[in-house]
């Protein structure tokens, strides 16, 4: 007995064999098979950092990176004012 089908026919069995098996694939087959890095590429910083404390993603920054783009009284105002002249206090000391 022979079938005999279009290549519409064809194209549209492949799609729904696809969307079958893709349905069965768990998160570690899909890892397994395209990787972190490319799944992580496919996504924009602001998708992914919303999932995370801030104190889990800091550590993996140098502190310089922290700060960028903050400007000077940005970073100042987290400071008690005692804390900031002691700091300057140092700074001048070292310049002597």
């Amino acid at each position: 007995m022979s079938m005999k089908f279009t290549p519409e026919e064809v194209t549209e069995f492949g799609k729904q064999l696809g969307e079958v098996w893709l349905a069965d694939l768990t998160v570690d087959d899909m890892l397994a098979r395209f990787g972190r890095e490319e799944v992580l590429s496919h996504f924009k910083p602001e998708e992914v950092l919303p999932h995370f404390k801030p104190e889990e993603v800091l550590p993996h920054f140098k502190p310089v990176d922290r700060l960028a783009g903050l400007k000077p009284e940005e970073m100042l105002s987290y400071f008690k004012p005692e804390i900031i002249e002691e700091y300057l206090k140092q700074l001048k000391k070292r310049q002597r």
